[in-house]
């Protein structure tokens, strides 16, 4: 049995982690078993069920309170467990830390990946690093792969790369009407009301604020509507705030983290995902693999739109035109997209293959 180091930060609710478990559930564990090293000692969603499969979970400190420290962790983790891994397989945001993967190499860790899932990272040191550690990735790494080509095209240039898609159970998503009039039952839905939703969590980069704006001129046009906003973080008191003075309390639900999305999304109408920027955007492929329409903002990677229920919007155009555009192109048949979404090669099964026949190479 091969085992594969992941390096994260934490195993929770977001969109690489989510990837990660999505392909754990369905490689096959007697050939390729998962490991991961976080660095934050916060408990993540999916610890238990990493347990349960086999998997073990490792610390080691974040490099930003003492890299020093960080260095020594990496150094001690690869003597305590020499032998143990045939591949690291690290996930990153940028190149702004690359000391996992050039410590792997002098163990001699013979598949050694660095995974890009973002097109940005905010701050001018992360970009400055990003470019620097750019020239001379391909000295560490043995394989760069990227959730899309603008994600590749971040981290790595004109490098060549493997685009990995963001695999999904495609069928747990499919658009199935009893489990609709089910979950609007659930979350107390009348029939006529429009359900709009937005999964991410409360950062910046999700642009909750702009969201909000977007709603509340929803509101102003048709008052039989409410939001379901999924997740948690640093900017969700403000966005309660912000809420509540625009006197939409009624009108927006915080349902925080789920493990049943693929149930909540049969009960929406439509989704609205006005990031900043994504590596490509996993929970709009849900959203369309549940047979949801999906109104983004035109900077996500356009390898987003694998059915026709996405339409791009740019961000430079008001809330109101948001509002007018999205209440305009409402009304569509809500239909099974199951089979657009395998020939897509955005279905897990696929994509845990191919997985693993890497890993067993």
């Amino acid at each position: 049995m091969e085992r594969v180091l992941h390096v994260v930060n934490r195993m929770g609710y977001g969109g690489i982690e989510t990837f990660l478990m999505n392909v754990y559930r369905n490689i096959d564990t007697e050939k390729v078993q998962f490991d991961f090293v976080v660095s934050s000692k916060e408990k993540g969603e999916y610890d238990e069920e990493i347990l349960s499969r086999g998997g073990r979970i490792f610390y080691v400190p974040p490099r930003r309170d003492n890299i020093k420290n960080y260095v020594s962790a990496w150094y001690d983790f690869f003597h305590l467990h020499q032998n143990e891994f045939n591949t690291v397989h690290m996930h990153v945001s940028s190149l702004t830390d690359i000391i996992p993967i050039k410590i792997a190499k002098k163990f001699n860790i013979k598949n050694r990946i660095i995974h890009s899932h973002n097109t940005y990272q905010k701050g001018i040191l992360h970009n400055i690093l990003n470019l620097i550690h750019r020239l001379n990735i391909n000295k560490y790494a043995t394989m760069l792969f990227a959730c899309s080509k603008d994600a590749g095209k971040y981290c790595f240039g004109k490098k060549k790369i493997e685009i990995i898609h963001n695999g999904i159970d495609a069928k747990k998503f499919e658009f199935n009407i009893d489990k609709r009039n089910e979950m609007r039952r659930i979350l107390k839905l009348k029939p006529n009301t429009k359900a709009f939703i937005h999964v991410g969590r409360f950062t910046e980069q999700k642009n909750h604020d702009f969201l909000i704006d977007i709603f509340n001129e929803i509101v102003k046009q048709d008052n039989d509507v409410k939001i379901f906003l999924i997740g948690s973080g640093d900017k969700e008191t403000e966005i309660k705030e912000k809420v509540s003075k625009l006197q939409l309390k009624d009108y927006v639900a915080f349902l925080g983290l789920r493990n049943d999305i693929p149930d909540i999304l049969q009960a929406m109408d439509c989704f609205i995902f006005p990031s900043l920027y994504e590596g490509l955007g996993i929970v709009a492929i849900e959203a369309q693999a549940s047979g949801l329409k999906v109104f983004t903002s035109d900077i996500i990677p356009k390898e987003v739109k694998i059915t026709k229920l996405v339409q791009f919007i740019s961000l430079r155009k008001s809330p109101r035109e948001w509002a007018n555009i999205i209440l305009s192109n409402i009304q569509y048949e809500r239909t099974s997209t199951l089979k657009e979404i395998i020939k897509s090669g955005y279905d897990i099964i696929s994509v845990a293959k191919k997985l693993e026949k890497i890993y067993l190479s």
